[in-house]
Protein backbone atom coordinates (compact mmCIF):
# COMPACT_ATOMS: atom_id res chain seq x y z
CA UNK A 1 0.00 0.00 0.00
CA UNK A 2 2.95 1.93 0.59
CA UNK A 3 4.27 1.72 -3.22
CA UNK A 4 1.17 2.49 -4.51
CA UNK A 5 0.57 6.54 -1.97
CA UNK A 6 4.20 6.56 -3.25
CA UNK A 7 3.28 6.77 -7.12
CA UNK A 8 0.56 8.13 -6.29
CA UNK A 9 2.41 11.34 -4.74
CA UNK A 10 5.24 11.36 -7.14
CA UNK A 11 2.80 11.46 -10.00
CA UNK A 12 1.02 14.29 -8.45
CA UNK A 13 4.57 15.80 -7.60
CA UNK A 14 5.92 15.47 -10.92
CA UNK A 15 2.51 17.26 -12.78
CA UNK A 16 1.87 20.17 -11.19
CA UNK A 17 5.73 20.51 -10.82
CA UNK A 18 5.89 20.61 -14.70
CA UNK A 19 2.82 22.83 -15.30
CA UNK A 20 4.22 25.57 -12.58
CA UNK A 21 7.93 25.67 -13.27
CA UNK A 22 8.75 24.43 -16.71
CA UNK A 23 7.52 27.54 -18.37
CA UNK A 24 10.22 29.76 -20.75
CA UNK A 25 10.90 33.01 -18.27
CA UNK A 26 9.56 36.32 -20.32
CA UNK A 27 12.50 38.28 -22.59
CA UNK A 28 13.71 38.31 -26.07
CA UNK A 29 16.16 37.29 -28.49
CA UNK A 30 17.83 39.76 -30.09
CA UNK A 31 19.76 40.09 -33.54
CA UNK A 32 22.31 39.11 -33.07
CA UNK A 33 21.24 36.08 -30.71
CA UNK A 34 21.75 37.43 -27.29
CA UNK A 35 19.12 36.39 -24.54
CA UNK A 36 17.53 39.20 -22.91
CA UNK A 37 15.40 39.24 -20.05
CA UNK A 38 13.75 42.71 -21.01
CA UNK A 39 10.93 43.21 -22.27
CA UNK A 40 10.58 46.81 -22.23
CA UNK A 41 11.75 49.68 -24.30
CA UNK A 42 14.88 49.65 -25.37
CA UNK A 43 15.16 45.91 -25.32
CA UNK A 44 18.02 44.71 -27.18
CA UNK A 45 18.91 48.41 -28.13
CA UNK A 46 22.93 47.19 -28.47
CA UNK A 47 22.08 43.95 -30.09
CA UNK A 48 20.70 45.44 -33.55
CA UNK A 49 16.97 45.55 -31.87
CA UNK A 50 14.77 42.57 -30.89
CA UNK A 51 14.26 39.44 -33.39
CA UNK A 52 11.73 37.64 -31.50
CA UNK A 53 9.90 38.07 -28.27
CA UNK A 54 9.95 34.58 -26.12
CA UNK A 55 6.52 33.24 -25.38
CA UNK A 56 6.01 32.37 -21.80
CA UNK A 57 3.34 29.79 -22.60
CA UNK A 58 6.27 27.59 -24.24
CA UNK A 59 7.30 24.80 -22.01
CA UNK A 60 11.20 25.00 -21.47
CA UNK A 61 12.54 21.49 -23.25
CA UNK A 62 15.90 21.20 -20.65
CA UNK A 63 14.00 22.38 -17.42
CA UNK A 64 11.70 19.51 -18.04
CA UNK A 65 13.88 16.95 -18.63
CA UNK A 66 15.98 17.87 -16.03
CA UNK A 67 12.92 18.05 -13.76
CA UNK A 68 11.83 14.44 -14.55
CA UNK A 69 14.87 12.69 -14.35
CA UNK A 70 15.19 14.33 -10.64
CA UNK A 71 11.85 13.10 -9.88
CA UNK A 72 13.02 9.68 -11.27
CA UNK A 73 15.88 9.84 -9.01
CA UNK A 74 14.56 10.75 -6.16
CA UNK A 75 11.46 8.08 -6.70
CA UNK A 76 14.20 5.44 -7.31
CA UNK A 77 16.34 6.18 -3.87
CA UNK A 78 13.23 6.57 -1.76
CA UNK A 79 11.59 3.24 -3.11
CA UNK A 80 15.34 1.83 -2.74
CA UNK A 81 15.55 2.82 0.76
CA UNK A 82 11.99 1.13 1.12
CA UNK A 83 12.98 -2.44 0.01
CA UNK A 84 16.15 -2.72 2.10
CA UNK A 85 14.78 -2.81 5.23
Amino acid sequence: MDKIRLVIFLTLLSISTLLISCHKSPGAICNDGHRSYSTGRGTCSWHGGVNHYIDTDEISIPKTAGLIVAIIFVGRVFIGSKRKK
